[in-house]
């Protein structure tokens, strides 16, 4: 196995593990022992646990939260449709799986803000990424009369972000993809109220690839 694949192995890995039950009962050793590598193997890549964590953030959490909100700019024309589309896909695929561990990043926001500061700082520029997007998306909708005009672009960013978060967190505290599926739509039919300037499920439905 090439030095690369070891690497990006002990991430799978790893990654799939936080997925699972966060960061902090992460244990290193066991991975280890799953990967059958050797413990220099593995220190030779992550000196250290909160090393591997940082590596986590930067190479897997951050593309993976950048790719899902950067659908919203493929077509400016449909951005109102491509929004609705992407909370439609999130009631989608939300197995009982995923809601049983709830947001990755999420869920690290709250595990790990407070113990390392760098850790934060690393999460806070995922956040910054995708408020970034969604604002530029959501004032590109502005300009083109798919949002309405009066609405702030930066703060509805927060807003929408923080609130499929919190349909996450609710949902995996009752145990229930129903309950977030039902959130969700909530969410939507706020937003039609508050956002769009006609109803999205009224457009030309085109599915996002």
């Amino acid at each position: 196995m090439s030095k690369k694949s070891t690497r990006e192995n002990i991430l799978r890995k790893c990654f799939e593990a936080v997925e699972k039950q966060g960061f902090e009962a992460l244990r290193t050793d066991k991975e280890i022992q799953n990967l059958s590598i050797s413990k220099g193997a593995f220190y030779h890549y992550f000196p250290t646990k909160l090393d591997l964590g940082y590596a986590l953030i930067e190479e897997i959490i951050k593309p993976k939260y950048e790719q899902k909100w950067s659908t919203l700019l493929e077509n400016e024309s449909e951005i109102a449709w491509a929004l609705h589309n992407l909370l439609e896909k999130e009631k989608a695929t939300a197995s009982e799986q995923l809601i049983s561990r709830g947001d990755v990043l999420y869920n690290l926001m709250l595990e790990m803000s407070g113990v390392d500061s760098q850790f934060r700082l690393k999460l806070d520029e995922v956040l910054e990424i995708q408020v970034k997007i969604l604002q530029k998306a959501l004032l590109a909708g502005k300009n083109n009369g798919q949002f309405k005009s009066g609405m702030d672009s930066r703060s509805m960013a927060y807003l929408l972000i923080g609130q499929l978060h919190g349909c996450y967190a609710i949902a995996k505290t009752r145990a229930s993809k129903e309950v977030f599926i039902s959130m969700v739509s909530a969410l939507q039919r706020q937003l039609q109220e508050v956002l769009y300037a006609q109803d999205p499920s009224l457009m030309k439905q085109r599915v996002l690839v």
